[in-house]
């Protein structure tokens, strides 16, 4: 399957020693493992019935199926942010009239962190007798970033032609450097909405609906002795709107890391990033408020 194999990627790339076949069934099992264990401490030790469960067991295992993407992220991140100094490099490199090989070793022998590891398998490549275009395209799939694959196909089409590829190079690192950068800007520039998306989404909703839901359940703790012919239909009808309030918290929380992604990032993936972390702050905020207010009630009574 294609999703399994760019996931073996991921796991490769991020030097995780473990293949999608045992990554994936350990997530998947430590996330039911983790709802299973809270499921019966809450419903059958504490007696609460809650969809706590649900939401702690699909955040650990949407957490531990995302870390692979999100430490590859984190690392293309970083070669994206050296990539344009080392195309700098390249380009006085054979101005100096040195060899392609020669621009790949002062890239390797610099310090760009992963960027230099990265491009030292292309060296190595190249060394052992491959042509150019084949260890430069070999260093792009690896990196698997848009902006280096671009990058890529524009120097070795470069190349072919017979143009000079030190102008060349140095005209591409000043526009990667400001790719680079307007991609870094538009985080800045929607950095108050990511910050009330998390405030709204994460923590005043959830403690909202937390207080709504403690006031709701004295209340109907309060007059359960005055209603004795539907005592039972009312404490089932409250369970059931609780239930409803936590599920909608569910879903607010799913909703704002989806927009949370797209207005910071562009894309709908940084989603798996966002969610896991939402659903544990937002839940614990919903019940620090439910327990908070059910207390203040009841030491006034």
């Amino acid at each position: 399957m294609d999703f399994i194999k760019e996931y073996n990627n991921w796991l490769r790339f991020s030097k995780m020693k473990f293949n999608a076949a045992t990554w994936i069934p350990i997530s998947i099992v430590l996330g039911v493992s983790t709802g299973a264990i809270l499921f019966f401490v809450l419903n059958f030790l504490l007696q609460i019935v809650t969809i706590i469960p649900l939401a702690f067991g699909a955040a650990v295992g949407i957490i531990l199926l995302g870390f692979p993407y999100m430490q590859k992220e984190k690392i293309v991140d970083s070669i994206e942010r050296d990539f344009s100094d080392a195309l700098k490099q390249m380009a006085d490199t054979l101005k100096a009239g040195d060899t392609y090989a020669s621009a790949l070793r002062e890239i390797v022998n610099s310090d760009y962190g992963r960027l230099s590891e990265e491009m030292k398998i292309a060296l190595r490549r190249l060394e052992e007798g491959e042509n150019v275009e084949t260890a430069l395209r070999g260093f792009a799939e690896r990196v698997d970033s848009k902006l280096i694959k671009r990058t890529i196909v524009i120097i070795l089409d470069s190349i072919k032609t017979g143009s000079s590829l030190s102008d060349l190079l140095e005209d591409i690192s000043d526009d990667v450097r400001e790719l680079y950068r307007i991609k870094e800007q538009r985080k800045a520039n929607t950095t108050m909405q990511f910050l009330f998306m998390i405030a709204a989404g994460g923590f005043i909703a959830p403690m909202i609906f937390g207080e709504v839901t403690a006031v709701m359940g004295m209340f109907s703790s309060l007059t359960f002795d005055a209603i004795t012919a539907s005592n039972q239909a009312t404490q089932q009808m409250g369970v059931f709107i609780e239930l409803l309030i936590q599920a909608y918290v569910f879903v607010a929380i799913v909703g704002t890391g989806l927009m949370m992604s797209l207005i910071r990032e562009g894309k709908l993936n940084k989603s798996i990033i966002y969610i896991p972390l939402l659903l544990l702050a937002g839940y614990l905020m919903y019940y620090a408020a439910t327990f908070a207010v059910r207390m203040l009630i009841s030491g006034a009574i």
